[in-house]
């Protein structure tokens, strides 16, 4: 059940030069709700990665604000709570693992947090259970397949307890068994209750998200739920972005079925439709 707003950006603007061109972001505003599933879409440089890192302050806007919870994120007393409540896992999970046992490294970000040994424990192993890794808690991480990786270190962010975790591009190094593990992890965090936002550049991953942000030149150019954002194909197109694998096969049916729906989001829909035509 989508909730209360979590993450407020209002304005926002990031540049990496002094120049205004170096701008990445240029007044981005978005609201992500708990609970929410958030999917943020793009061109290479774009902006996507870079608003990720505003979303539990690893970034601080140059102007506009990002605020977890009304608290903003360019006060450093809110840091800690920030970074608590919205839990990051990047690209490549091995930049995130600082230990070298399995176990020791979920338990790492709580453990500074001052949680108890008792609950420490519980802790690790329940957000290992959860990713289905408790029984390689003994292994060295850098002996880990990609896909395990990654699932360790979304147990390492589970084990802090967040109210959101931003998945940037986390799934663009696995193979597609490795996607479909990941993509029942999220469904299974969101039925927890946890707020997602993924950046991707893999629109059906997109498809399944509450709501689609499209990026185009530090700007939001988009946004709104999956049938709306993909049914707009020339837009898409101009900003060099694909569309769903469904929504594609749908247009290419329309070209011979001029009536035939073109909003399909899943391989199912694509199944109902065409069974819906065969039965009247």
């Amino acid at each position: 059940m989508i909730g209360e707003p979590l993450i407020v950006c209002d304005g926002v603007e990031y540049g990496y030069g002094e120049a205004q061109d170096g701008l990445a972001l240029r007044g981005v505003s978005l609201q992500v709700s708990a609970g929410e599933h958030v999917a943020i879409i793009g061109p290479n440089g774009s902006g996507k990665s870079t608003l990720a890192r505003h979303l539990n302050g690893l970034l601080r806007p140059c102007a506009g604000t990002v605020r977890i919870r009304g608290m903003d994120t360019r006060d450093p007393a809110h840091t800690r709570y920030i970074r608590q409540t919205v839990g990051m896992v990047f690209q490549h999970p091995d930049s995130q693992m600082v230990a070298t046992v399995v176990e020791e490294d979920v338990a790492f970000g709580p453990e500074n947090l001052g949680v108890p040994h008792a609950e420490l424990h519980t802790r690790v192993r329940e957000a290992l259970e959860f990713v289905e890794m408790w029984d390689y808690r003994d292994r060295p991480p850098h002996l880990l397949s990609a896909g395990q990786k990654q699932r360790v270190a979304i147990a390492a962010v589970l084990a802090m307890r967040p109210a959101c975790i931003v998945l940037d591009e986390a799934t663009s190094l696995l193979d597609p068994r490795g996607r479909a593990d990941l993509g029942r992890l999220v469904a299974g965090l969101r039925r927890q209750g946890t707020a997602i936002v993924s950046i991707t550049h893999l629109m059906d991953e997109a498809a399944v998200a509450d709501r689609v942000v499209v990026l185009g030149g530090g700007l939001v150019v988009a946004a709104g739920p999956p049938r709306d954002v993909f049914g707009d194909a020339e837009r898409l197109a101009v900003l060099g972005l694909d569309l769903p694998a469904a929504t594609a096969l749908a247009l290419r049916v329309r070209r011979e079925i001029p009536d035939f729906p073109v909003d399909l989001m899943s391989v199912d829909e694509i199944v109902d439709a065409v069974a819906g035509r065969a039965a009247s």
